[in-house]
């Protein structure tokens, strides 16, 4: 508790700061020797308890009582008098004293005095306590119910009562605009980030923009994505607006970059928010689908989306054909060309052009059952009717058929083998793919169900080779991928490479190569600046 004694004599002063200095240590003590000189001190420290003489010069006690009323100072002052009047005590208390002590206090009546203070400071504490968690909820309940009014008009369920309500918002009667906004995080964090302040932070930022609200979308939504609508009060979408917009965006997917990757999509303006603003929702959330294609930076207005031709028909020819030939970039590089026809340079609908990637992935499965195997038909199944309906991005897109097309190609081509062959070329991918891993020859055998001493026995005879020369082929064949990348450092290589000791893997590396990997970057360096 914060403590103000006043009081004119010096003797008096230091033997109350003595009292309540042994009684409540823990307590902050300051002293003023007048009226005048407690007031400055009331306005800088703000004390909780007060004790002070009547009678002293410049401003007496009861002075200074009314001067704490008019200042709006709200404070427990304790009145401290050599005088035992009766008139001098009812004059204190009508003026707001909160107690009246006697010369020579004595140490029990200072002791009582303050701590009932301090009963009252805890209580009035945990009032307003209590009081500041009424409100919030309170806040909380508005907020929800307005949430629920303006998403059930928004998504045009909203009953005449309620649009009635919503005419009260003075805002929604001008123009304005839409924005929609998703926050993708990954699917495996737990319970993800917390919308409250992911709904905050949306609407401080549009608040850059215009006037703005923000719901949060729940209900449907995806794992690992959040969701809210924006509405902004804004005169016309002008190319300094829209270019503001884009800062806006660029900040925002700055600020949450560590939880995800923020996208939004803006609607056409609205002459009235009120009439008009469902329509620019709609039209905003249909323009953020297409942030699918990565090259739209995050941000899209519903205008500059153009008319797709939308009958391009897929043709997925080379890519069956591809599935035939030995070399398997045949089957990345027709696929690649196949899909970019069909997104139409990023005009083409998302959801068709996924539909029509899972399409292809199923005529193949149904085309060459027979031959793919248990594995590929079902990485087939899974990727067609699970990956393909949850990606999130054209790359993702990509990535996921350049992976399903492969396993395809391999079966394709282990079929064509007999099955010693079909085991081989399968081991020796295995390994090509996971050259990070501690790769023994009792354990690969084990993973393709046979006797080590067999299987070595094979490998041998198939290849010409033995086990741990392919593995150590492969490790070396993965090192100069990732020494041509110039990214990562040799001890990282290393690692990557299945070593665990960064000098042997040099000296594997030169008895390979000829050179250390140190030497080879810097001829390989040396060649591209030549060229």
């Amino acid at each position: 508790m914060r403590i103000l004694i006043v009081d004119d004599e010096p003797r008096h002063l230091r033997g109350m700061v003595h009292l309540i200095g042994r009684l409540r240590p823990e307590d902050q003590v300051v002293t003023a020797k007048d009226g005048l000189a407690a007031m400055e001190l009331v306005k800088s420290q703000r004390p909780e308890a007060i004790l002070t003489d009547i009678r002293m010069p410049g401003m007496d006690g009861l002075e200074f009582l009314e001067r704490l009323k008019v200042e709006g100072v709200r404070t427990r002052v304790v009145m401290v008098s050599a005088y035992n009047l009766f008139e001098y005590a009812q004059k204190a208390v009508r003026h707001g004293a909160y107690d009246y002590l006697l010369k020579p206090v004595e140490t029990d009546k200072i002791a009582d005095v303050l701590s009932r203070i301090d009963l009252l400071l805890t209580a009035e504490k945990e009032q307003h306590r209590e009081e500041e968690e009424r409100q919030h909820q309170l806040k909380l309940a508005s907020s929800a119910y307005l949430s629920r009014l303006m998403l059930s008009w928004l998504n045009g369920g909203a009953a005449l009562e309620e649009l009635e309500e919503l005419e009260r918002y003075e805002w929604l009667q001008g123009s304005g605009a839409a924005v929609y906004s998703e926050l993708k995080y990954g699917r495996d964090s737990g319970g993800g980030p917390d919308s409250s302040l992911f709904v905050r932070a949306l609407e401080q930022a549009w608040c850059k923009w215009g006037e703005a609200i923000t719901v949060p979308l729940g209900g449907m939504l995806e794992e690992g994505l959040l969701a809210a609508v924006t509405l902004v009060t804004l005169e016309r979408l002008t190319p300094e607006k829209r270019e503001q917009a884009r800062s806006i965006s660029r900040s925002l997917a700055k600020e949450w970059a560590s939880t995800g990757q923020l996208v939004h999509g803006i609607g056409p303006e609205c002459q009235s928010l009120l009439a008009e603003a469902p329509r620019s929702y709609l039209a905003a959330r249909t323009a953020n689908s297409y942030n699918f294609y990565d090259f739209r930076q995050g941000l899209l207005f519903a205008d500059e989306l153009g008319s797709a031709a939308g009958a391009v028909a897929p043709d997925w020819g080379r890519v069956y054909e591809a599935l035939f030939m030995e070399d398997a970039a045949l089957v990345q590089e027709a696929c690649l060309e196949a899909v970019c026809q069909l997104a139409e340079g990023g005009q083409a609908s998302p959801m068709r052009l996924k539909e029509q990637a899972s399409l292809m992935l199923l005529q193949i499965r149904s085309d060459h059952q027979d031959l793919l195997g248990k594995r590929a038909g079902q990485i087939l199944t899974d990727t067609a009717t699970l990956l393909i309906r949850s990606c999130r991005s054209y790359g993702e897109l990509i990535d996921l058929l350049n992976h399903a097309l492969r396993e395809v190609h391999l079966a394709l081509t282990l079929s064509r083998q007999d099955k010693g062959e079909a085991v081989i070329a399968e081991c020796l991918d295995w390994i090509e793919h996971h050259t990070k891993k501690n790769i023994t020859l009792e354990r690969t055998a084990e993973l393709f169900h046979f006797n080590p001493s067999y299987f070595s026995t094979l490998i041998k005879s198939k290849t010409g080779k033995t086990f741990s020369e392919h593995v150590t082929a492969a490790r070396m064949k993965r090192a100069k991928e990732l020494l041509a990348g110039e990214q990562l450092r040799i001890y990282e290589i290393s690692l990557e490479c299945g070593f665990q000791d960064t000098k042997y893997f040099c000296r594997v590396f030169k008895k390979v190569h000829g050179l250390s990997p140190k030497a080879y970057q810097h001829v390989r360096s040396q060649r591209k600046r030549e060229i």
